[in-house]
């Protein structure tokens, strides 16, 4: 019987440090996407923090897209 205690215990511990993982991961991913909110609305290309191969020059191929989809934008920021 003790024994079923204990793993009911490591259980509970298990749920609570899995529920703070996930909350900290939420918490994280809505700044994330509150600065990106932010860098679409000043369509500061030069802010987003891209680093893909062709660099800015790569943004400025396909800005009219950039301007107008926030799906395809927050793809190319930080």
């Amino acid at each position: 019987m003790k024994y079923h205690l204990l793993e009911h215990e490591s259980y509970r511990e298990l749920l609570k440090a899995r529920e703070e993982v996930k909350n900290s991961y939420l918490k994280q991913e809505k700044g994330l996407n509150d600065k990106k909110e932010k860098l679409f609305r000043s369509k500061d290309y030069a802010k987003w923090g891209y680093t893909g191969e062709g660099g800015i020059a790569d943004i400025e191929k396909v800005q009219d897209k950039l301007a107008t989809s926030k799906q395809a934008a927050f793809t190319y920021m930080l």
